[in-house]
């Protein structure tokens, strides 16, 4: 069976690192942009199974990121992570179409857990 694609979003160079080095691990395979403006640019060229998409980033951000992977390929999941707990971008997340949510700190084993059973 092909491995699955995913695309993690996030200005936060160390985040990246960490999510790229868990999925991988994982058998999955990674892609990672700084932002929103790159992540937009990569899913218009490429089909991924998952995009993981941090909320608060400069430029583009992750509810925007969200929608138009939705509008591009309404197949594709959509988690947005979020350092901000508040049930202000949670509750967003979920009504404008995200199928989960992520918050900072990480529980790495309940990442793995929510990416696993989306794809499942």
């Amino acid at each position: 069976m092909a491995k699955k694609k995913i695309l993690i979003v996030d200005d936060d160079e160390q985040v990246l690192a960490m999510l790229n080095e868990l999925l991988e691990e994982e058998g999955y395979l990674i892609e990672i942009s700084p932002g929103g403006e790159d992540a937009l640019s990569k899913v218009a060229g490429k089909n991924y199974h998952l995009v993981i998409s941090d909320v608060r980033m400069p430029g583009i951000d992750g509810f925007e990121v969200l929608q138009r992977v939705k509008d591009l390929h309404r197949k594709t999941k959509v988690i947005l992570m979020t350092g901000y707990t508040d049930d202000y971008d949670i509750s967003d997340a979920l009504i404008l179409g995200a199928d989960d949510y992520i918050t900072k700190p990480f529980d790495v084993d309940k990442v793995v857990l929510t990416i696993n059973n989306l794809l499942a």
